[in-house]
């Protein structure tokens, strides 16, 4: 029986980059059985917003809607895995674009038990308007022409970093191995729901990424960082001035003590949220 494979998309308006990303995900050489956009209360229906651009989809669509109660991307994205199927599932920020064997690659890496990672190279805002006036007309190895050299190089040091932190961890120099970040990742859905997924006590921006990486360490999972030539690229956006501190930083510090072999779990995620308002499912079936 074929493996499913989910693409989850945390999304919180900023529609022009749901566009990109979608015209990125239609041309994959290997198309995910289903895509989930795991909705924090966008202003816009954006399943209607996405038939108005696109004519059909080579994959199962839904969208898991919560209502706009401020940042709470960790109870959206458990909201999105307990929709997704069994299997493996790719997590993709929406502010992320990619090559045409974006999904295919990944999908090679996969192995339980452990979590893949991907570092994207930065761009800048004219290098985003090049982007967005021209994806759609250009494979993407012509975007990345486009793009500065330390653009793309960044994902490079990034990569050499993490696994040079791998090793550190696997000497016992380190309490984990290559810093987990949420912008572009996978696992086995069972990986995910080990750990009771994210931890819906963050909330708020900050800290919620490092926590779940923290946990799938103590879990026993292992970190697969790895590099693509054709590197996703970040699209530019204004620095929000609200993610200068974090209000979730103490109780981040304090269940970093407390997460053990023994005791990675989080009281409020997967299995049980802490929120209790309505989410709302809408599903578009593959033509």
């Amino acid at each position: 029986m074929e493996e499913v494979v989910t693409v989850i998309i945390p999304i919180y308006n900023r529609f022009e980059h749901i566009k990109i990303i979608f015209e990125a995900l239609m041309r994959q050489t290997l198309k995910p059985n289903e895509v989930i956009l795991s909705d924090d209360g966008s202003s816009l229906d954006v399943l209607e917003y996405l038939k108005s651009n696109f004519i059909d989809f080579p994959f199962k669509l839904k969208c898991v809607y919560q209502k706009d109660l401020g940042f709470r991307k960790t109870r959206a994205l458990n909201n999105g895995v307990r929709e997704a199927n069994d299997g493996f599932l790719i997590f993709i920020d929406q502010d992320l674009i990619f090559g045409e064997d974006f999904i295919k690659n990944i999908c090679k890496m996969r192995e339980k038990n452990k979590f893949i990672m991907l570092r994207p190279g930065n761009t800048d805002e004219g290098e985003k308007k090049i982007i967005i006036n021209n994806f759609k007309n250009l494979e993407y190895k012509e975007i990345l022409k486009s793009i500065s050299f330390m653009g793309k190089e960044i994902s490079k040091l990034d990569y050499k970093r993490d696994m040079k932190n791998n090793l550190l961890y696997r000497l016992k120099l380190r309490d984990r191995g290559a810093k987990f970040v949420g912008m572009a990742y996978a696992l086995y859905k069972e990986d995910y729901i080990r750990i009771n997924g994210y931890d819906e006590e963050y909330q708020g921006w900050g800290y919620e990424d490092d926590d779940f990486g923290n946990r799938l360490y103590k879990a026993g999972l292992k970190s697969k960082p790895i590099y693509l030539e054709d590197v996703p690229l970040h699209l530019w956006h204004p620095f929000d001035p609200t993610k200068k501190k974090s209000i979730n930083e103490e109780y981040y510090y304090k269940r970093k003590k407390e997460i053990s072999r023994k005791n990675y779990k989080c009281e409020y995620g997967y299995d049980k949220s802490k929120g209790n308002d309505e989410v709302v499912v809408s599903e578009l079936l593959k033509n």
